[in-house]
C-alpha cells in the first residue's frame, strides 16, 4: 500500500501464498529450514511486475510437545554498524589550469553525502597540474547504508566568484563496506581487491603507484560542446575500518598526528 493521510491509501501490488496447499506439501514440510522468498507484486491493471518483496514463511502446530517444538528464530533487525573511512588525498597529476593566468588554486572536495562533505586545503597558484596535499579526511558512516559511493570532485578556488570545478568521480564501495561487515577488521581497498572486487567487466583500472596502495582517478568534465573530457587526475588511497578498531588505532585528521 502506499500511505496517503489525506486520501484513502493507494494499492501498489498483491501477492498470494496458499497456506493450506504448503501445510500439505510434503516436500516444503520436509524442508528443516524453510527458505527466504522474494516475491513478486502485482496491481489488478496490469500483468506487470509492480516490485518484489522479501518474506519469510513458517507454520508451526499450536500444541505440541516441549521437545517437538520448532526452533524459534530471532528476526530482529541487525542493529546498524559504523565504520571509518579514512581517505588520503595525495596529489594530483595533469590538472586542468582555470585561470587566465593559467594556474588553479586546487582543492578536493569528498563526500557520501553532500550535506557531510569534506575539503582539503588549498594549493595556491598550481601551474603544473600537480597540486600536493598530503591531507586526511575521515568519515564515519553507517552501514547498512543506500549509497555506497564515495564522490571525488576537483575545484578551482576562487575569492571573487564561486569556484569552479575541474572535475569529479565517483566510486562504488559497497563491496569493501559488506566485506568489512562480514569480516569485522580492516580493509585497505589496495590495487589487487579493488581489480578482484570493486572493478566491474568492461570498465578500464585505474592507474596505481607501485606500491599498489594509492591510485590515480580521473576528474571528469563536461566541455563547452556537452562532451564529457578528462581535466586531470586526484592520487587517493583508501582505507575503511570498524568504528572499535578506528578507536583504538587512531590517525590523524589532516595532517594531525597520529599520521600513520
Amino acid at each position: 500500500m502506499d500511505y496517503d493521510d489525506l486520501f484513502g491509501d493507494d494499492l501498489i501490488g498483491t501477492s498470494w501464498i496458499d497456506m493450506e496447499d504448503r501445510y500439505f506439501l510434503a516436500e516444503w514440510r520436509a524442508l528443516a529450514d524453510k527458505p527466504v522468498e522474494y516475491r513478486q507484486i502485482y496491481h489488478p491493471s496490469s500483468s506487470v511486475s509492480q516490485g518484489v518483496f522479501k518474506c519469510w514463511v513458517e507454520i508451526n502446530q499450536a500444541k505440541v510437545a516441549p521437545e517437538d517444538e520448532e526452533r524459534l528464530w530471532d528476526i530482529t533487525k541487525k542493529p546498524d554498524e559504523e565504520f571509518e573511512v579514512r581517505l588520503v588525498v595525495w596529489d594530483t597529476k595533469e590538472i586542468k589550469m582555470m585561470d587566465d593566468e593559467g594556474t588553479s588554486d586546487v582543492y578536493i572536495r569528498a563526500f557520501f553525502d553532500s550535506k557531510n562533505a569534506l575539503e582539503t586545503d588549498c594549493h595556491y597558484r598550481c601551474q603544473t597540474g600537480k597540486a600536493s596535499f598530503n591531507y586526511r579526511l575521515l568519515f564515519r558512516e553507517k552501514f547498512p547504508r543506500k549509497d555506497y559511493r564515495l564522490n571525488l570532485q576537483a575545484y578551482d578556488r576562487d575569492f571573487f566568484k564561486s569556484n569552479d570545478i575541474i572535475g569529479s568521480c565517483m566510486l562504488d564501495l559497497k563491496q569493501a563496506f559488506e566485506d568489512v561487515s562480514i569480516t569485522k577488521r580492516p580493509l585497505g581497498v589496495n590495487q589487487n581487491y579493488f581489480t578482484d572486487y570493486i572493478l566491474k567487466d568492461g570498465e578500464k583500472n585505474f592507474e596505481w603507484k607501485e606500491d599498489g596502495n594509492s591510485f590515480f582517478v580521473p576528474m571528469v568534465s563536461k566541455n563547452g560542446d556537452g562532451k564529457m573530457e578528462n581535466n586531470g587526475f586526484v592520487r587517493i588511497q583508501i582505507e575503511i575500518v570498524p568504528a572499535d578498531y578506528a578507536e583504538t588505532n587512531k590517525v590523524g585528521d589532516a595532517r594531525d598526528e597520529p599520521n600513520q
